[in-house]
Formats: C-alpha cells, structure tokens, sequence
C-alpha cells in the first residue's frame, strides 16, 4: 500500500499470542479494527464530530459484511508493528476498505505480515435497515485520500 492515509503502530500484547509463540490469526481482525477506527476518527476530526455513538460517527453506523486476511508472515511479541488502511470503493450503501500490516521500524520501511479487506454496509441498528451513506461521506474519504470522489464510486 503506497502512501496511505492513516498509519497507526499497533500494540502486540502477550494476550495476542497463541501456544506457538505468535499472534493468534483471529487477532489480525482486532488489528484491522483498529486501524479502521483510526480512520474513522480521522474523518470525524475533519466534519467537526467529538462525540461518538457506539463509536460510531452518529448517523454514519455501519455493520461488517464481510473480512478477508491474507497472512504473509508471523508477528511475535518483540515486532513492532504498523497498521495502514484506505477506503478502496464507495457504493450508495456501503463501502470497501483494505488493510495492510507491516513489521519494522516505520509503515514505510516495514515488511509485509498481513494484507486484508472488509465490507462495510451503512445500517440503522434502531430499525435494523440498510441505510443509504451519508452525504459528507464521500466527499470526506477523497478529501482525506487526496483523490478525486470518481475513484471511489462503485
């Protein structure tokens, strides 16, 4: 992933580890949760939100429909390690993300340990409907991705 918007170095805990020594595969999700947050808070910094619901940007709850990891190598306790995401594509109602993890001294420098993606759907958990994406949506992701907002429709 070439010059992402949000890096952020992720804290690998003794908990994480499973009986061989490493971080446990169901972890990695924990990670891409993280990092996606990191995301989310970034854009509420640049639409003014301070207060979260579910930590969720109030009218912009969205569900998890579906998550990919593709394992390159392991991450023990000692790593450090960086986290990176983008929004990938933008459709009416939900939006795609990709994730890549990396073990080293920077993001930049580091060596691949993980590549994902996830699904996300916009939803309203009071009427559990499907909801169409919030109108500052769009334009906020390709502010903060520098990129134009034709990039990201479906």
């Amino acid at each position: 992933m070439k010059s992402p918007p949000v890096v952020r170095k992720l804290e690998v805990r003794y908990r994480d580890l499973d009986t061989l020594g490493h971080v446990n595969n169901a972890v990695y999700l924990e990670y891409f949760e993280e990092i996606r947050f990191a995301y989310w808070w970034r854009m509420a910094a640049m639409i003014g939100v301070t207060e979260f619901v579910g930590g969720d940007i109030p009218g912009a709850q969205f569900v998890i429909a579906e998550t990919t990891v593709r394992y390159k190598a392991p991450i023990e306790l000692t790593d450090t390690v960086f986290g990176a995401a983008r929004v990938t594509r933008i459709g009416n109602r939900s939006y795609s993300m990709e994730y890549e993890i990396r073990s080293g001294d920077s993001f930049d420098s580091g060596t691949p340990i993980a590549t994902g993606d996830s699904a996300q759907v916009f939803y309203d958990p009071k009427t559990s409907e499907v909801t169409p994406r919030p109108e500052w949506f769009l334009p906020t992701v390709a502010e903060l991705e520098g990129r134009s907002e034709d990039a990201f429709l479906a």
